[in-house]
């Protein structure tokens, strides 16, 4: 950014920042993104003291010390996010550099868990997210590339160490959906947005029968995000369709559809035409889904006959025609097969 944050978006930030528990919800997820364990962040007074005069070389000096001090890789790895959490709240202006150097503690960090916990472990989606959600507050419009990969690995771990249908998992979901609809992401492309939207709908359905509170968190800021969605891109471009968003209804539209074990897709009319044709052919069924069609897996489902097919989707070699759930590749389509 070219400049310090306002006061209100650093306000903002910290909010997003102290609220999040390790793996937790969108809705919990910037807060826990970014709050390290009290332990680490109780140790920093000196640091956060240099911090807040803008003394920041002082500030890293002071955490060389510790982190050297320290025997313990994991409260290491606490430290640095705790800094960088310290630093993002406290520094007395963002501008570039500052941030820049935010970013790189959390990056760190990052590597960190990962070194000591193992590449696959949920403090490491944690970790990813809290990275992520600080470039976006940082550059909201157009947040760098990296973001997308991000909250893709931390969808993956959470979906391999948690399950498809815990709320941890399924509120991993809303930030890649902001993220995939954002107009430096989608150019105006009614299908993309219509993608990102699938992700929540897929989050409601997950959490629409929950009765614990942090399900129904997720649920209800699931609804929260499509309203807005569709007040933001329901309209579409004038020179364009209108984006599919279902903001009400999503579950009647998908009956008979298991959204944990499917794969969806959207697109224009005339490549569902040809996608039904080339199921068809290989013997397969295509189930509508609202705006979607999809593909359901399970027992004696072989989608064998088609792979090649599913292959050029998901690489985007077919215009007009995108994964709408398990697509490794596509930012609207989180994928914990993906590399």
């Amino acid at each position: 950014m070219a400049g310090p944050l306002t006061f209100y978006g650093t306000l903002f930030g910290a909010a997003v920042l102290c609220l999040v528990s390790p793996g937790a919800s969108a809705a919990e997820e910037a807060p826990t993104a970014a709050e390290a364990p009290p332990d680490a962040a109780s140790r920093l007074d000196r640091e956060i003291a240099m911090i807040r005069k803008g003394r920041l070389d002082e500030a890293e000096r002071l955490l060389s010390r510790d982190m050297a001090a320290e025997r313990s890789p994991r409260v290491r790895a606490d430290l640095l996010a705790a800094f960088a959490t310290q630093l993002f709240l406290n520094a007395p202006k963002l501008d570039d550099p500052t941030s820049a150097l935010v970013l790189d503690y959390l990056e760190r960090a990052v590597d960190a868990y990962r070194l000591v916990l193992g590449a696959g472990d949920p403090e490491v989606a944690t970790a990813l997210i809290r990275r992520a959600e600080v470039e976006r507050l940082l550059h909201p419009d157009d947040p760098a590339l990296w973001t997308d990969s991000a909250y893709q690995q931390a969808y993956r771990i959470r979906f391999e160490r948690l399950g498809a249908t815990s709320p941890v998992t399924l509120g991993t979901l809303i930030p890649m959906a902001e993220l995939a609809a954002l107009p430096s992401r989608t150019q105006g492309d009614p299908a993309k947005i219509e993608a990102a939207a699938a992700m929540l709908r897929q989050a409601a359905e997950g959490t629409a029968a929950a009765q614990d509170d942090g399900a129904r968190a997720v649920h209800a800021e699931t609804l929260e995000t499509l309203q807005r969605f569709e007040a933001a891109y329901g309209a579409g471009r004038s020179d364009g369709p209108r984006p599919q968003i279902m903001t009400a209804g999503a579950a009647r539209q998908c009956v008979g559809v298991n959204l944990d074990d499917a794969i969806l897709f959207s697109g224009e009319p005339a490549q569902f035409a040809m996608l039904r044709d080339r199921f068809a052919r290989a013997g397969l069924a295509l189930l509508p889904c609202g705006s979607m069609l999809a593909f359901p897996l399970g027992p004696g489902i072989d989608p064998t006959p088609v792979l090649d097919l599913l292959t050029d989707i998901s690489a985007g070699r077919i215009k007009g025609l995108y994964m709408g759930l398990r697509n490794p590749d596509e930012t609207p389509a989180p994928s914990p097969e993906a590399p």
